[in-house]
C-alpha cells in the first residue's frame, strides 16, 4: 500500500537553527499515527510542513500521491489541519462558523447545510449549534475546531497538539472521535509531547528527538527490537517464595529475577508456549498463581530509553 503521507529527506532551517534533519516518514491508510518528543523535538515544524505552511529548506513532503509544494491546489483537498492555537471568530454562532470554512474550502453550495449538520453531530455539538462561540469551554472549542478541519471531508487529518489544555473527560471525547474518523477512512497524524496522552491510541508512533526522528513503527515493534526478552510478573498466594524461586532459575529461559514479598519479576527470551509452560509447571508444583502475565512497555518507558541510547 502506497504511504498516503509521505516525507522524504525533510529539512529546515531557521538561520543556525536546523529543527528538523533529513525527515523519511511514510504513514498508510488508516493509521494514526503519533509523532512523539519534547518542547522543540521538531514535531510542530514537521506537521506545518506537511500541510504546506512552512517551505523546507530541503527535501519533499506529499499526501496522496499529491506534492505539497509541486502541486499545492490538489493537495490541500485532501488536508484537514488544526494547530495547537488556533483562532475561533467568537462573534460567529457555531453553525455560522462552520458555514463561513465550508465555503472557503469552496464546497458546493447545496451541500453545505447538510454537511454541517453532519459535522455538527460528529463532533457531539447539537446542543450549541445556534451557540455563539464566545460561550463554549476549552473542550468544546477542540471539538469545534476539528469540526472545521474535517468540514470538507479530507482524507488526511493533521492536529499539532490536539489535547492540550483539555480535562480528562474531554480528553477522551477527543480520543474517541479520532477513533471514528479513522474507522470512517481518514488518516491521522497528531503531535504530543505528553507521552501518555498517545498511550493504547495510536496504531503506530514516531519518537523525535533534536529534529531528529529517532525510532519509527508500532509500539510492540518498537518494543521488541529494543527490548528482546520479554518483562513478566508473577503474583502466588502463600509462603511459597523458595519453591518459585527454585522453579524460576531452572528454566533457562528466565534471568534477571527479582522477588517482593509474595510478587516476582523476570525476563524471559522464550517463545509464548514456553512461557506458558512455566505458568503450568507453577500450578502442577501447587502453587496458588493469583496472576501471571506480560508486562508491556509504555510509550514513556519506550521515548526515555530511546532517548537515553541516542542523545546521553
Amino acid at each position: 500500500m502506497s504511504a498516503v503521507i509521505k516525507m522524504t529527506g525533510l529539512r529546515k532551517e531557521f538561520d543556525d537553527l536546523v529543527a528538523v534533519q533529513g525527515l523519511d516518514l511514510s504513514i498508510p491508510a488508516g493509521e494514526i499515527y503519533g509523532l512523539i518528543g519534547p518542547n522543540g523535538a521538531g514535531k510542530t515544524t514537521s506537521i506545518r510542513m506537511a500541510c504546506g505552511l512552512l517551505e523546507p529548506t530541503g527535501g519533499q513532503v506529499s499526501v496522496m500521491d499529491a506534492d505539497v509544494y509541486q502541486d499545492p491546489e490538489r493537495a490541500q483537498q485532501f488536508i484537514g489541519y488544526l494547530s495547537d492555537f488556533f483562532s475561533v471568530y467568537e462573534d460567529l454562532k457555531v453553525w455560522e462558523y462552520l458555514d463561513f470554512f465550508a465555503h472557503a474550502y469552496k464546497m458546493p453550495e447545496g451541500e453545505i447545510p447538510a454537511r454541517i449538520g453532519e459535522v455538527i453531530r460528529q463532533v457531539e455539538l447539537e446542543v450549541k449549534r445556534d451557540a455563539m462561540i464566545r460561550g463554549l469551554s476549552r473542550g468544546m472549542k477542540q471539538r469545534l475546531g476539528i469540526a472545521r478541519a474535517i468540514i470538507h471531508k479530507p482524507r488526511v487529518l493533521l492536529l499539532d497538539e490536539p489535547a492540550s489544555g483539555l480535562d480528562p473527560k474531554a480528553r477522551m471525547d477527543l480520543r474517541n472521535l479520532l477513533r471514528s474518523l479513522r474507522d470512517e477512512g481518514t488518516t491521522i497524524l497528531i503531535s504530543s509531547h505528553i507521552l501518555t496522552e498517545l498511550e493504547g491510541f495510536c496504531t503506530s508512533i514516531g519518537l523525535m528527538e533534536k529534529g531528529q526522528m529517532i525510532r519509527s513503527g508500532t509500539i510492540a515493534d518498537i518494543s521488541a527490537a529494543e527490548t528482546p526478552l520479554r518483562a513478566v510478573r508473577l503474583a502466588w498466594v502463600g509462603p511459597d517464595e523458595a519453591q518459585v524461586r527454585s522453579k524460576l532459575e531452572g528454566n533457562p529461559h528466565v534471568s534477571g529475577i527479582a522477588v517482593q514479598g509474595q510478587q516476582a519479576l523476570f525476563k524471559f527470551g522464550g517463545s509464548d508456549e514456553e512461557l506458558t509452560g512455566v505458568l503450568a509447571g507453577m500450578v502442577a508444583g501447587g502453587i496458588k498463581v493469583l496472576s501471571f502475565g506480560e508486562v508491556k512497555q509504555t510509550v514513556e518507558d519506550l521515548y526515555l530509553k530511546l532517548s537515553h541510547n541516542e542523545v546521553m
